[in-house]
């Protein structure tokens, strides 16, 4: 697990840094506006939405519970996957979940899904990405909850039954943030 992260990450950086057009890479520094469209508007309006620097969000960050940690970086490492091998991806996501739910005790609720969702966002910042990435942040955060499962003989079907919950739960929120 630990060599499947690292890879990713290296894989990320790499994707990340090339063929990209600077419209679609931001690099932040600095609080920036950025103008985004919605498609759930007819009328496709523009919404402006604060990116916050790399900086404020590792301040932010510090201020998760060890539960939102996990979340965000659960959903950072599907990001990741997701670029780098997509069917690799869609096969952890209730793994992932089911393995928070079992470390600590805390499945997705309104807290844990911000968190969640703030990790899924993450890839539309290459600096920030970057910054995950050279801290090792969700690496070991990820590497820890895999030790924690290991060591405690968790099979990797039980955490897919209950990661699956759990999915059910993000889909929920989903839906209910767009109404």
């Amino acid at each position: 697990m630990k060599k499947l992260i690292a890879i990713l990450g290296c894989m990320i950086v790499l994707i990340s840094s090339c063929g990209k057009d600077d419209d679609a890479v931001q690099k932040v520094t600095k609080d920036v506006t950025v103008e985004q469209k919605t498609d759930n508007d007819a009328n496709k309006k523009v919404v402006k939405t604060n990116v916050k620097d790399t900086e404020n969000f590792f301040k932010k960050f510090e201020v998760y519970t060890p539960a939102q940690k996990y979340y965000f970086c659960a959903a950072f490492a599907m990001g990741a996957m997701s670029v780098v091998k997509p069917v690799t991806a869609s096969a952890m996501v209730n793994y992932f979940m089911g393995l928070g739910v079992a470390k600590y005790n805390e499945g997705i609720d309104d807290e844990t899904y911000q968190a969640f969702n703030e990790g899924k966002n993450t890839f539309r910042d290459e600096a920030l990405i970057n910054a995950i990435l050279k801290r090792k942040i969700c690496e070991d955060i990820m590497n820890e909850a895999a030790d924690f499962a290991r060591e405690r003989n968790y099979h990797i079907a039980d955490l897919d039954k209950r990661g699956k919950k759990e999915v059910e739960k993000v889909v929920k929120l989903i839906r209910k943030k767009k109404d």
